[in-house]
């Protein structure tokens, strides 16, 4: 989800013809048993939940199917639509650096493999101005060495909490993990994870 004056056109070639048949991929999107590992690290005062680059919208779904009040924000018109087909009904089309939403909207922030189209010291204080005081921000990346597509930045989990550090979160979880269809585990180092897992917390007494 790049900013709206580089929008790849491979983003709308995906909506269009769907993941299985594109020659990109995410976990989320493709994987249900790392879906449901998603869901399983929620807390239940996540009840209000805002998904950043919710693309075309199968995690999101699995969170409305579970009660949730989802909102999908994207940048591309056309994975908005897939996502409303998919069941996900209150999506907005819009940039995460201009989140169009009020001060302490939400119980939970969503990152799903979506942080490394962003510089952090540009997205985060946004995310934190939409976070309630007890807000979550959970966050699935790429490591270093996991080939990803020209556009994605892969950060380190140093950098990764670095930057939410010094945006006002403090790291409430963090784990590093491999997945396939069957399964999801813990990786031994980063060097062998595919997935960075990392929820934060808002700092107390943070505005």
């Amino acid at each position: 989800m790049p900013k709206s004056s580089r929008v790849p056109n491979f983003f709308r070639r995906i909506a269009l013809t769907g993941w299985p048949k594109s020659p990109y991929f995410t976990f989320s999107s493709s994987y249900a048993v790392v879906r449901r590992w998603l869901l399983s690290q929620l807390y239940a005062r996540h009840k209000s939940v805002l998904s950043v680059g919710c693309g075309s919208g199968e995690l999101e779904r699995e969170l409305v199917k579970l009660g949730r009040k989802v909102t999908g924000l994207d940048i591309c018109f056309e994975m908005l639509q897939v996502a409303r087909r998919r069941g996900v009904k209150q999506v907005v089309l819009g940039d995460a650096l201009h989140l169009p939403f009020k001060s302490s909207s939400f119980d939970l922030v969503m990152f799903p493999e979506a942080i490394g189209y962003f510089e952090l010291d540009e997205v985060l204080p946004g995310v934190a101005r939409v976070l309630k005081p007890r807000g979550n921000l959970l966050i699935t990346a790429y490591p270093p060495n996991f080939p990803a597509d020209k556009n994605y930045r892969n950060r380190s989990v140093a950098e990764l909490t670095r930057g939410l550090e010094n945006a006002g979160f403090r790291i409430a979880d963090r784990q590093l993990l491999i997945a396939n269809r069957r399964r999801v585990t813990e990786a031994a180092a980063e060097s062998r994870c595919q997935i960075i897992y990392l929820l934060a917390a808002r700092r107390a007494g943070q505005a």
